[in-house]
């Protein structure tokens, strides 16, 4: 709330009750990002780090040979955001009041929201999976057969190493739609699956293939960001964060790792001396306000590993 909600909220002749829906927000992006920091807004390169080089032999007398270090071309750099609460005296008088002004605990959720949007903004705009995030914008809906050939095929894709994209660990990231749909598909113990005998097609019980190898993630803001048709049926297939191919990047700054949270204090003193406490509001208006900054980055990295169908 900011001054132009006050009067709305001080013109009323009745009372109000707020109502209240919080909840401790939730890193949703932490099992597919990759997270660095960085040590101030300038842009930082990305070595590669990711894989551990095999030795080399070393015959009598020789020198060891050194494995290089290459800059890849993933850039990523830090933005400050912020948001100010702030509400009046006479409102906080106010008996239904007290629950809603709980603006430090807003505020750090806010932040973590924050995180979220801007890594999925990375991968899912207004039309659905970014076309310039991924490689290809599949149609499939999400089945077994189709989950199982998104991916046979990354694991046959090559990365900028030479090497097979490592499908180790892989992170299904689906809409609330999809989340039933979804953690079927991974949770259950069998799956009935198209089985290829030659040139015949049967449907068949199968050891589920994706337990151990799938992990889901049940996220609103693929729909909040996803003003398409396809915003309850698409899917999308990533990486987790610690393979060797992370496709999104989330960087915080050395130092400023949380939300840093502020009151503002200019209520004055008492005539006859002591602290006046804030809640008691500023001496010019009688107001209170909260501030909220926080420094995240977010960065598109080996996005070749990762998948998206629009489901339809």
């Amino acid at each position: 709330m900011t001054t132009s909600d006050f009067p709305t909220l001080l013109s009323r002749a009745f009372e109000v009750e707020a109502i209240k829906a919080q909840q401790d927000a939730t890193k949703e992006y932490e099992p597919f990002a990759y997270k660095t920091s960085v040590p101030d807004f300038r842009p930082k390169k990305l070595r590669d780090l990711f894989t551990t080089p095999d030795f080399d032999e070393v015959n009598e007398g020789e020198e060891y040979k050194a494995a290089p270090l290459e800059e890849t071309d993933v850039e990523v750099r830090a933005h400050k955001h912020g948001r100010v609460f702030g509400y009046t005296w006479e409102l906080a008088k106010s008996g239904d009041f007290t629950g809603l002004a709980d603006f430090p605990r807003r505020l750090g959720n806010g932040a973590v929201e924050t995180e979220n949007k801007a890594v999925f903004a990375e991968f899912v705009g207004e039309n659905g999976p970014r076309e310039d995030f991924f490689e290809t914008v599949d149609t499939k809906p999400l089945t077994a057969e189709n989950l199982d050939a998104a991916i046979k095929g990354l694991a046959l894709t090559e990365d900028h190493r030479g090497d097979l994209v490592d499908t180790t660990k892989m992170v299904l990231v689906v809409p609330p739609t999809l989340a039933v749909d979804a953690q079927r598909l991974v949770g259950a113990a069998e799956l009935e699956m198209e089985v290829t005998d030659g040139n015949k097609k049967t449907k068949t019980r199968v050891q589920n293939p994706f337990r151990g190898l799938v992990e889901v993630v049940v996220s609103r803001w693929l729909v909040r960001l996803n003003k398409n048709a396809n915003r309850s049926t698409a899917w999308y297939l990533l990486p987790a964060g610690d393979t060797t191919n992370p496709s999104v990047i989330a960087a915080t700054m050395l130092g400023h790792e949380t939300v840093d949270i502020r009151v503002k204090r200019d209520q004055g003193e008492r005539v006859g001396g002591g602290a006046v406490p804030f809640e008691d509001g500023s001496f010019g208006d009688d107001t209170v306000w909260f501030r909220g900054r926080h420094v995240f980055g977010t960065a598109k990295a080996f996005s070749y590993a990762a998948y998206a169908s629009k489901g339809a």
